[in-house]
């Protein structure tokens, strides 16, 4: 690993016209012990890159050197880390269970355990449940529900953090927050309740690395005069957008959405979908979102079509990952936003394989911490540095005139010379 320390150290000193000068953003940023630590950017960092390939943010000793930092690359879009996710159900028991507090609208009381295992490609953490049962009436209010792990002895702490009931469906949903957890396997029960209570949906919510946890930032529209029913907004060039959640204006329950990045000089479609928030009775009913493979890019469009109200749109993004790979601990100097200097590339890839061979595939550095954001250079820096003399140019033309001014002269002393009979 030191060598690979010592490869990436050589990499980051090739550019030594780079200085900290040369960018208009500055913050502090302190690492522990360690040769290797991570940055997972934040919206604040994004609004001051102004390149696409994030090339100018850049790190730098307190006296200037440049420190070897690059992007890992991003990891694979796992939409059950977004959403509650689906457990596989498996076998279910009822056995009797005694309750003096059991509605007599509820004969025969009983204890329903149901067996639950992870759909997941991948170990993670279960945070909590969502369980979805149904029956003619809300359960007793004595109910209490369980959670066991197969790896763990004895039972997992399940607190009841919400619970709904629609009496027009029959449908309700109880949502419990685990602790302790770390297994893929789990047993749920609950008593007393009535025998003919149905369990039919166990969705789980799992536990997210920061890197990998989507986070929503709200964009500001303004409406599109180029083109009917569209509205644009801009957003940090660098941003890794790959999700949208579109709230409908007042009054608007039914529309048909379309995001589209703006490529050059052209409008390329996303994604599009019929999006709708509608009421039932007690039953809520609600489409809003829009997923699409990982997009950077400055300018934006929606369509939304009929003609509605102004719309509400988060758009989505999982933050990049930059690996740190310098002696700690230290304090160092994270500098963003350029017109003239770019971050050299720095090949982490290898160094981060080589280390989750010897700690495991889930193994992450220990994170860096970011002070408050100040101003370096400033705007000064984010002027593009200005157009060198034409030299290529001028010699061109220099050497043609050049060369005309000689033909010139000959045919002159072809002219003046005597004829020759």
């Amino acid at each position: 690993m030191k060598r690979l320390l010592i490869a990436l150290a050589v990499s980051s000193g090739g550019v030594a016209a780079m200085t900290p000068d040369d960018f208009a953003w500055q913050w502090s940023l302190d690492i522990g012990k360690g040769d290797v630590h991570e940055l997972v950017l934040g919206g604040e960092i994004y609004d001051a890159i102004t390149r696409g390939d994030a090339r100018d943010l850049a790190l730098f000793t307190m006296d200037g050197k440049s420190v070897s930092f690059g992007p890992l690359p991003p990891a694979p879009d796992s939409p059950w880390r977004d959403a509650p996710y689906a457990l596989e159900l498996g076998d279910i028991r009822r056995e009797p269970a005694a309750s003096s507090d059991v509605p007599t609208a509820f004969p025969s009381p009983t204890r329903l355990t149901i067996a639950l295992r992870s759909r997941v490609p991948e170990a993670a953490v279960i945070t909590a449940l969502r369980v979805s049962w149904r029956h003619r009436a809300i359960l007793p209010a004595d109910a209490r529900w369980r959670v066991e792990g197969r790896r763990r002895e004895g039972a997992v702490h399940a607190e009841v953090m919400s619970h709904s009931y629609s009496l027009a469906s029959g449908i309700g949903e109880t949502r419990l927050v685990l602790s302790d957890f770390d297994g893929d396997a789990l047993r749920l029960s609950v008593a007393p309740v009535p025998a003919d209570l149905e369990i039919f949906s166990v969705l789980a919510e799992y536990e997210s690395p920061p890197g990998l946890l989507r986070q929503y930032r709200r964009a500001a529209l303004t409406l599109d005069t180029t083109s009917a029913h569209a509205y644009r907004f801009v957003l940090p060039p660098a941003l890794p957008v790959s999700a949208a959640r579109i709230a409908l204006g007042d009054g608007g329950a039914l529309a048909t959405v379309a995001l589209s990045a703006r490529e050059q000089e052209w409008w390329r479609e996303l994604a599009s979908d019929t999006a709708f928030d509608v009421a039932v009775g007690d039953a809520s009913l609600v489409r809003n979102r829009l997923a699409f493979p990982t997009t950077r890019a400055r300018m934006w469009r929606l369509n939304v079509e009929p003609t509605i109200g102004t719309p509400i749109v988060e758009v989505g993004y999982r933050p990049d990952v930059f690996l740190i790979a310098h002696p700690g601990p230290a304090r160092l100097v994270l500098v963003a936003g350029s017109a003239r200097a770019q971050r050299p590339a720095i090949p982490v890839e290898p160094l981060m394989n080589e280390l989750r061979a010897q700690f495991g595939n889930s193994w992450t550095p220990p994170p860096a911490t970011l002070g408050t954001r100040s101003e370096r250079t400033g705007k000064a820096a984010l002027q593009p540095p200005p157009t060198p003399p034409p030299y290529r140019a001028w010699l061109l033309w220099s050497l043609l005139i050049a060369a005309a001014a000689g033909i010139s002269y000959l045919a002159l002393r072809l002219l003046r010379e005597p004829m020759r009979e």
